[in-house]
């Protein structure tokens, strides 16, 4: 995709987010995860966009987006989604979130009272990765903040050695090609460590499992059998939300199972538009 003036918008603290927007339909906006960008839904937003409208983004600090010195938090990734969805003029809009971007949508769905949405997706991510409870199997599990340390400080001080982790660690069962391997690096690195490490160290701070219980749209959890969270999660997720929720899960992937499993999930992810605005047509129609 040619990149032009049309694929930003100016937040209301003067950041400038890069997005894609594709086809027409439904809604779809697709947040990435720590580091990551647009590139890597590139094998499901040209898909999804037969049937939906699919839009894409740069969080604050990654990717093509301005790399503020402030901001780098939940509350405010989260504001800068409803700017855009207000921007976009977006209505009944299926908000996903992938790996740390499941804790910044649920941010969305709390602070802003589920504003404009038909259904919320959460993909592989904690939400509470300081939590100390069986559920979480994140590397900062009960407030192990020296782990946090050992682990992430390396993307300032050496990022050869935090990469090779990083990548091993999201890669189908550790192994990546060298061709996606050089893709991923190179766009993790358009994200500051600055960015990245304030934004990071908040999401292990927050408590999102707590607002689980406020979701009254459809919610789905996209889980993988892997080391880093694995599926007993994707299962306590759902069971937190009192109304539809359901859990698909990938086996074959790991934490990357949009691009290792790209048909498999695409294929699931447009169900559950089509489940989650059937849903929310009929409650609007019963009200």
């Amino acid at each position: 995709m040619k990149i032009t003036e049309k694929n930003f918008f100016t937040t209301s603290d003067h950041a400038h987010i890069y997005f894609e927007d594709r086809g027409e339909g439904a809604a779809i906006v697709m947040v990435p995860g720590f580091l990551c960008t647009t590139k890597f839904f590139e094998k499901n937003a040209e898909a999804l966009s037969k049937n939906f409208r699919v839009i894409t983004m740069d969080p604050r600090g990654q990717g093509y987006s301005s790399k503020t010195a402030g901001g780098n938090n939940l509350k405010r990734h989260a504001q800068d989604i409803k700017e855009l969805i207000e921007y976009l003029q977006l209505d009944h809009v299926v908000l996903l979130g992938w790996s740390l971007a499941a804790s910044t949508v649920v941010t969305y769905a709390s602070e802003f009272h589920q504003y404009r949405l038909s259904g919320l997706v959460v993909m592989d991510g904690s939400l509470y990765p300081f939590s100390g409870e069986d559920w979480n199997r994140h590397r900062g599990k009960g407030y192990n903040v020296d782990n946090w340390f050992c682990t992430y400080l390396p993307l300032y001080y050496d990022q050869e050695k935090f990469f090779g982790s990083f990548i091993q660690r999201i890669s189908c069962n550790g192994e990546m090609d060298e061709q996606t391997k050089a893709w991923v690096e190179e766009e993790c690195k358009k994200t500051m460590p600055w960015n990245a490490l304030e934004l990071h160290y908040d999401f292990c701070h927050t408590n999102n499992m707590q607002h689980l219980k406020e979701i009254t749209v459809p919610f789905a959890v996209f889980g993988a059998q892997s080391k880093a969270y694995g599926l007993e999660m994707a299962h306590k997720f759902a069971g937190e939300v009192s109304g539809y929720s359901e859990v698909n899960e990938f086996f074959e992937s790991g934490h990357l199972m949009f691009l290792y499993e790209s048909e498999k999930f695409n294929d699931r992810l447009a169900k559950f538009v089509r489940k989650a605005n059937s849903l929310m047509e009929t409650r609007e129609a019963t009200a």
